[in-house]
C-alpha cells in the first residue's frame, strides 16, 4: 500500500491521508474554512437572513413608538423557611435542601396566585380607588349586568390587570424577594406594590393559622378510628393461624412494610423428609447395582475366605499345568490335584451365592425404605398444599394488618408533628417598602433596537443553522475530500432507473462519460495504470453501488481490456438482477471448497465483460470471507483478467467489506449525493482505515441539478462537460 502511495505523486493524483480527514482542517485554515461555509450558508439562505433581520426591527420599533410609558416601583421582602433544621448527616442536608428549594418556589407562586390579588383588590378598595379606576377603563359602566353583577365583573378585571402588573424577582443566593408593580402612574406603583407585599404577609399568617387547627382535628378523629381498625386486623389473624395450624417459622418484611412468610413448620418437614428420601434413593441404587454385579461385589467386601481360596486355585492351576506338560492327564498327581480344583471351584461358588443372597437383603431393605419415605412425602406434601390453601386468607389478613399499621403510624407521626410546630411567628418581613419612581421603567427606543438587531441575527443564524444540520448531502460532489478527506473519482449524475441500462449502453450519454471520467481517473491512481483489483463499496444499501460496478466494469470492457466482475454481496445479491438472469453458481460455491470455476464464470455478450455471480446465499457469509480462498481466487483471476472487480456488501452493520478489502489493491467508495448521513459515512470510513484497507476515492452517484448551486465551477462541468456534442448530428469525414 505504501509503494502504491508513492507511485501516485509521480501521476499527479495525490493519495489521502488514512488518518486525517483532509489537510484544509489543520491549522489556521481550519478557521478560514469554517468561516466560508458559514458565508456560503448565509448567501444561499440571504432571503431568509435578511427577511428575519427586518421583521425583528420593524416590529422592535412599532412596539416602542406604541407602548405607554411605565413607572416601576419596587418593594423588598425577606421569607425565612418555616423550619429551620441543623444537621451533619450529608442525606438529611440534601433533603432539607430539597424542601427548601420546593418552599421557595411554592412561595414564588402564591406572590402570583390569583387569591392573592382578589384579596388585595378588596382590601385596597380598589374598584373605588379614582386614579386606578380611571388609568384601566374601570369607570364604564357594563350594559345588560346588575350592579352586584357588574362589580364583579370589574372585581375579576381588577385581578387580571394586578396579575399582569405584578413582576416577582427573588435575589439569587439570598432569602430576599423583590416584588414590583408597573403602571403608567408612579403613585399608583408604589401604592400597589405596598398593598400586595401586606396582603400577602397577612394570607400567609391566615393560612398557617387555619392549617394547623383543621388538621389537628381530622387527624385526631382519624387516629381513633385507624387504631380501632389495627386491633381488630391483629386479632383476626391471630385466631385464624390458631384455628388452622399455622405455625411460622421464618418471616420477613419488606421495604414498604409488608410481612411476608417465608417458612412454615410443614415446609421444614417437607425439606428434611425430601433430604432423607434423596438418600434413600441413591443407597437403593448402589444396592441395585451391587445385586447385578455379585461378584465383583464379593471381592469388592475383602471376603478373606473366597481370597484365600482364589488363590489357592490360581496355584493349583499353575501346578496342574506344570504337571499335565510333564506326566499327561492320568497322572495321579494330575487327577488328585484336578479333584482339588474342582473343590476349590465348588467353595468360590456357594460363597459367592451367599453374597448375592446378602445384595438382594440389602436391596430389599433400601427399596422399602425409599417406598416409605415417598409415601410420607406424600402425606406431607399433600398437608402442605392444604396449609398453602388456608395460607391465602391467612397472607390477606397479613397485608391488611400492615396496611392498618402504616396508616397509623404515619398519622400519629404527622399529628406530633402538627403539634410541635404550632402556629409560630409570621415567617415573612419586609425589608424595603416601595417607593414612587421618578423616571419611566420603559419602553427604551435604543436598548429595544439593539435588542430587536440581536433578536434578528440570532433568529436568522439559528434559522440557518437549523437548515444546513436539516440538509447533510453531498451538496458539492467536491466536498468529499474536505469533509471525508477521499479524493473525487468521479461524479455520477441522477437518470431513471428504467433508462439506466440503454444510457449505459449509450456511448454518447452522461452516464456513460460519466463513468468514462472516473475510469480515466482510475488509470492514475498506481505506476501500472488502474488497480488491477479493487472493490466498490458504499455506507448504506442503494447508494448506487452495485450499478457503478457494473458501469466500470462495462467502460473497462469498451476499452478494450479483458474484466471480469464478481458479485461478492453475497448476502443480497444483485448483479444477476441487473444482467436479468437466476443467481446460480458463484462465488459461495467456491469459497465453501467448490473448485469448479468453468461453470462459475460465464460472459455478458452485452456488456462485453465476464461475470461471477454470488450463488445461494449462506449462512456465514463472514466466516466464508475469512479464509484464504478469497485471495487465492483473485490471484488466480488476475492471471487471466486484466482487471478483477469487486462488488461488496455496504459496510455499516456487516463485516464483509473489511475481509474483503484484504484481498484487493485498494476500495472505491460509493456515496449518494442525495444522501444526509454524514456521520454514517464518517463512521464507515473509521472502521476501513482501522482494518489498514488503502481507499483510493470516492464515487458520488445520483448527482442532480441542485448540486450546481453549492459547487463552484463544477455545474459548468456538469451541465455542459458531460453532454457536450450530445445533441449534434454526427458530421462526415472528409
Amino acid at each position: 500500500m505504501d509503494s502504491v502511495n508513492a507511485d501516485r505523486s509521480l501521476v499527479g493524483l495525490k493519495a489521502p491521508d488514512q488518518s486525517e480527514p483532509s489537510s484544509q482542517y489543520r491549522g489556521g485554515l481550519f478557521d478560514t474554512h469554517l468561516l466560508e461555509r458559514a458565508f456560503i450558508a448565509l448567501l444561499s439562505h440571504r432571503n431568509w437572513v435578511v427577511g428575519c433581520i427586518a421583521a425583528c426591527l420593524a416590529i422592535g420599533i412599532i412596539a416602542t413608538f406604541l407602548t405607554t410609558p411605565l413607572y416601576t416601583s419596587t418593594s423588598r421582602i425577606e421569607i425565612s423557611p418555616q423550619a429551620p433544621v441543623e444537621t451533619d448527616v450529608e442525606g438529611a442536608k440534601e433533603k432539607n435542601l430539597t424542601n427548601e428549594v420546593a418552599f421557595y418556589n411554592t412561595q414564588y407562586s402564591l406572590l402570583e396566585s390569583r387569591s392573592l390579588a382578589e384579596r388585595a383588590v378588596r382590601a385596597g378598595n380598589l374598584l373605588n380607588d379614582k386614579e386606578f379606576v380611571s388609568i384601566y377603563g374601570l369607570n364604564e359602566q357594563d350594559e345588560g349586568f346588575s350592579n352586584s353583577e357588574s362589580r364583579q365583573r370589574k372585581s375579576e378585571r381588577a385581578a387580571k390587570i394586578l396579575l399582569d402588573a405584578v413582576s416577582i424577582a427573588p435575589v439569587r443566593t439570598s432569602s430576599l424577594v423583590d416584588v414590583s408593580f408597573a403602571t403608567p402612574s408612579p403613585a399608583l406603583s408604589a401604592r400597589l406594590t405596598n398593598l400586595w407585599v401586606k396582603q400577602f404577609i397577612a394570607a400567609n399568617l391566615d393560612r398557617r393559622y387555619a392549617a394547623t387547627s383543621d388538621a389537628r382535628q381530622f387527624l385526631e378523629q382519624r387516629i381513633g378510628g385507624l387504631r380501632r381498625n389495627l386491633e381488630d386486623s391483629e386479632r383476626e389473624l391471630i385466631n385464624y393461624a390458631t384455628n388452622n395450624n399455622i405455625i411460622t417459622l421464618q418471616g420477613r418484611a419488606d421495604a414498604n412494610g409488608r410481612t411476608t412468610v417465608e417458612r412454615t413448620l410443614v415446609s421444614g418437614d417437607i425439606e428434611q423428609v425430601s433430604q432423607a428420601l434423596s438418600a434413600a434413593r441413591d443407597a437403593r441404587i448402589a444396592a441395585e447395582s451391587q445385586l447385578n454385579n455379585s461378584f465383583a461385589l464379593a471381592d469388592a467386601s475383602a471376603n478373606s475366605a473366597v481370597a484365600a481360596l482364589r488363590q489357592r486355585r490360581a496355584e493349583l492351576t499353575a501346578d496342574l499345568a506344570q504337571l499335565r506338560k510333564i506326566f499327561g492327564e492320568e497322572y495321579p498327581e494330575v487327577v488328585a490335584k484336578r479333584e482339588q480344583l474342582e473343590s476349590i471351584d465348588r467353595a468360590v461358588a456357594a460363597e459367592a451365592k451367599r453374597s448375592q443372597g446378602i445384595n438382594r437383603e440389602t436391596y430389599n431393605s433400601a427399596v422399602k425404605r425409599e417406598r416409605d419415605l415417598a409415601a410420607e412425602l406424600d402425606r406431607i406434601t399433600g398437608k402442605y398444599r392444604d396449609q398453602q390453601t388456608r395460607s391465602i386468607e391467612y397472607t390477606i389478613l397479613q397485608r391488611e394488618v400492615d396496611t392498618n399499621r402504616q396508616l397509623y403510624d404515619g398519622l400519629l407521626q404527622r399529628y406530633k408533628e402538627i403539634g410541635a410546630a404550632g402556629v409560630g411567628t409570621n415567617n415573612i418581613a419586609v425589608v424595603d417598602l416601595a417607593m414612587p419612581s421618578n423616571s419611566p421603567s420603559s419602553p427604551r427606543l435604543f436598548l429595544n433596537i439593539l435588542l430587536s438587531l440581536v433578536a434578528g441575527l440570532v433568529l436568522a443564524g439559528g434559522l440557518v443553522f437549523i437548515l444546513e444540520q436539516l440538509d447533510q448531502s453531498i451538496r458539492d460532489p467536491a466536498e468529499v475530500n474536505d469533509r471525508f478527506g477521499l479524493p473525487l473519482l468521479g461524479a455520477i449524475p441522477r437518470v431513471d432507473p428504467q433508462h439506466f441500462e440503454a444510457l449505459l449502453l449509450d456511448k454518447k450519454s452522461m452516464i456513460y462519460e460519466a463513468y468514462l471520467a472516473a475510469q480515466t481517473n482510475l488509470t492514475f491512481l498506481t505506476h501500472h495504470g488502474a488497480p488491477r483489483s479493487f472493490l466498490l463499496t458504499s455506507t448504506r444499501p442503494a447508494e448506487g453501488k452495485s450499478s457503478s460496478a457494473l458501469s466500470i466494469a462495462h467502460v473497462f470492457a469498451s476499452t478494450g481490456k479483458k474484466i471480469i466482475l464478481i458479485d461478492a454481496d453475497i448476502r443480497s445479491p444483485s448483479l444477476n438482477e441487473m444482467l436479468e438472469i437466476e443467481n446460480g453458481r458463484g462465488l459461495s460455491n467456491y469459497l465453501t471448497g467448490s473448485e469448479d470455476l468453468d461453470h462459475m464464470i460465464a460472459k455478458s455478450d452485452q456488456f462485453g465483460f465476464d461475470y461471477m455471480l454470488a450463488g445461494p446465499t449462506p449462512p456465514n457469509a463472514a466466516e466464508l470471507f475469512s479464509t484464504s480462498r478469497l485471495g487465492l481466487l483473485i490471484e488466480h483471476l488476475q492471471k487471466e483478467y486484466d482487471h478483477v472487480i469487486l462488488d461488496s456488501p455496504p459496510i455499516l452493520g456487516l463485516a464483509d467489506a473489511p475481509l474483503l478489502a484484504r484481498c484487493v489493491e485498494g476500495i472505491i467508495y460509493t456515496i449518494d449525493s442525495s444522501s444526509s448521513s454524514a456521520r454514517a459515512i464518517k463512521s464507515a470510513l473509521s472502521r476501513l482505515r482501522q482494518s489498514g484497507a488503502q481507499i483510493f476515492g470516492a464515487l458520488v452517484t445520483k448527482v442532480s441539478r441542485r448540486n450546481e448551486i453549492y459547487g463552484y465551477g463544477y455545474g459548468y462541468g456538469y451541465g455542459y462537460g458531460y453532454g457536450y456534442g450530445a445533441d449534434k448530428a454526427p458530421e462526415r469525414a472528409n
